[in-house]
């Protein structure tokens, strides 16, 4: 139903959308008119206006990494060079941006600084790519001018790894990312200071995991030489940040990520401690770990960071969307920590933003239409009672606020889709708590599932806009939401049917997929917990143990999975356990208080 397109972890590496053909080959196009002379470039098509008008961003003493050089004749130019390329690899490439617009404003002529401003203005279809199209050509204009001159007995301008490193990323955005690895490998093995040469090149040919969370060979070759990236140079804070990036969503048990990336997150921060990004990345980790309290603090440290450069900086909330991601991430992490009341307030702070009409495809825009304006509705549908699920229907954003996104003239978005979607989903949750099943069949078969089938339908569109990865999320999770709502009615309507409700939740189990791009997930709740419920209800207390104590694999100390353990073992007889599982509950809630 939904595109099978692997998406990666790290924002900068929404590359891999790129390389499945989303961009067309940026070429110069030759005039029709033979008397008409080329256009002159202007440096402000590819730096934007709001970011000309800004004040020249800071540099970051802790950041460092980026060793290869930059030519220039300006030190400065090429600090800002290397920061920027170090905030690429951080995933922050909105100031990565403006450090390369800075040393563009110094030095128009450095080549390595359109390459940043290609990277960095990677993702497709955004705002900004007739601003990165422009790096493209200018950059690609000055590689060819500077290998003629060569030719021509000239002295070189360029080194021959910034002219392989252009060329390179030029045959990444013209859907030729093969070519462009073995570049990149051609010029990390000429000049081994040009890590982060190497370090795209393994990405791209980084494989994944199969059906089994077993990583292929291609995964497991991706790690081993970003390991060696890391042995050879350990003091380097971008080769790190990228190895964490790389394992972001591995399915690693709780053991793995506290024992193997655990450690490794906490160093970066301590060493970086300014960076937002990777203190949203630490957040993530301890978060998959379980260690909640401590994901908590990362997280409240990112927003805070987040803030902080908003109002120094001058940048607006559509150029943050990190902002968003943290605070959404830390809602979760306080309804993880069975903090209802403190997840909700964070909610509802992200429910008050206001999306930006001018701007309908500013990153900031599209993550609060995709994940902030439902965000409480998703907390209330997973508190699970028919209390709540009245607040979460009438806590969805009107028509009326969001028709100005939904029915933009050039960049209309699919969110409205998916909010239906999840009114849908929410009517047929109170339709069995009312005993309507009939009801709730219909309102999932004639609108749940008609919804599904809309969004999946344009699929080749979506491909097509700035909010493809979070239409493919929410889609996603509206798959996992369908299948459980196929199997709660089952469970609770006439006997004939009950035993089909299994079937029903493993199938939403199977859906639900690790965090990706470090946001938090859109189910709040595992899907194991729904299979443990179906266990316990029919007195198969050894499988519901089991269930729930996988649902605590997912989403470590969920309260749910927590407590279904503990009745678990109540029913099988082992009182100890039960009790010891009491103790830790308690100890969860108490941390709460």
């Amino acid at each position: 139903m939904y595109s099978t397109r692997a998406i990666s972890a790290a924002a900068f590496f929404l590359i891999v959308l790129i390389c499945d053909g989303f961009c067309q080959a940026p070429t110069n196009k030759v005039s029709s008119k033979p008397d008409q002379a080329p256009k002159a470039f202007a440096l402000s098509s590819v730096v934007h206006p709001r970011v000309a008008k800004m004040a020249r961003p800071r540099i970051s003493k802790s950041m460092k990494g980026v060793q290869s050089r930059v030519s220039t004749s300006s030190p400065k130019a090429r600090e800002h060079v290397r920061q920027g390329f170090a905030l690429v690899h951080a995933q922050w490439n909105f100031e990565a941006y403006r450090h390369f617009s800075a040393a563009l404003a110094i030095d128009p002529d450095c080549i390595m600084a359109y390459a940043g401003v290609t990277l960095a203005l990677i993702q497709p279809f955004n705002e900004y790519a007739d601003y990165r199209r422009a790096a493209v050509l200018r950059m690609l204009d000055m590689n060819d001018a500077d290998k003629a001159g060569i030719k021509k007995g000239q002295k070189a301008r360029f080194s021959a790894s910034e002219r392989g490193f252009v060329d390179a990323i030029a045959a990444l955005v013209s859907q030729n990312p093969e070519s462009a690895r073995d570049m990149l490998l051609k010029v990390a093995k000429d000049d081994p200071r040009f890590v982060q040469a190497k370090m795209i090149a393994v990405f791209l040919n980084r494989g994944g995991y199969n059906v089994a969370n077993e990583p292929s060979q291609k995964r497991l070759d991706a790690l081993r030489e970003t390991q060696q990236l890391m042995d050879n140079h350990p003091d380097n804070w971008m080769v790190l940040g990228f190895w964490l990036m790389l394992n972001a969503e591995a399915p690693f048990s709780v053991l793995n990520i506290k024992e193997e990336i655990l450690p490794h997150a906490r160093y970066l921060t301590k060493k970086c401690p300014d960076i937002p990004t990777w203190q949203h990345a630490l957040g993530h980790f301890e978060w998959r770990a379980g260690n909640y309290l401590l994901a908590e603090r990362a997280f409240t440290r990112a927003i805070k960071l987040y803030e902080k450069w908003m109002q120094q900086e001058g940048v607006e909330l559509n150029d943050c969307e990190g902002y968003v991601k943290s605070k959404c991430y830390l809602a979760n992490t306080l309804f993880q920590r069975d903090d209802f009341s403190g997840a909700m307030k964070v909610a509802m702070s992200l429910r008050g933003l206001k999306p930006d009409p001018s701007r309908p495809r500013s990153a900031g825009n599209q993550i609060i239409l995709w994940r902030a304006y439902h965000l409480p509705a998703r907390l209330y549908i997973a508190r699970d009672d028919r209390e709540n699920r009245a607040m979460a229907l009438g806590s969805l954003p009107a028509t009326e606020e969001i028709d100005p996104f939904v029915n933009h003239p050039k960049f209309p978005t699919l969110a409205g889709v998916y909010i239906e979607a999840l009114a849908a989903y929410i009517a047929g949750r109170k339709a069995i708590d009312d005993q309507m099943f009939e009801v709730a069949n219909r309102l999932r078969n004639e609108k749940l599932k008609s919804l599904i089938k809309k969004l999946a339908g344009v699929v080749d569109g979506a491909m097509m806009s700035a909010d493809f990865t979070h239409y493919f999320n929410a889609g996603s999770s509206l798959a996992v939401y369908d299948m459980e709502l196929a199997g709660l009615i089952a469970a609770a309507g006439d006997i004939s049917i009950r035993s089909t409700a299994l079937n029903h939740f493993m199938s939403a189990r199977d859906k639900q997929g690790v965090p990706s791009l470090m946001m938090p997930p859109l189910v709040l709740s595992p899907m194991e917990n729904r299979i443990g419920d179906y266990y316990y209800s029919i007195g198969r207390h050894a499988d519901a143990y089991e269930a729930y104590y996988q649902g605590l694999q997912r989403y470590p100390h969920n309260m749910a999975s927590l407590t279904g353990v503990q009745r678990s073992l109540v029913n099988l007889g082992q009182a100890d356990q039960a009790e010891r599982v009491g103790k830790h509950i308690e100890l969860v809630r108490k941390k709460n208080q």
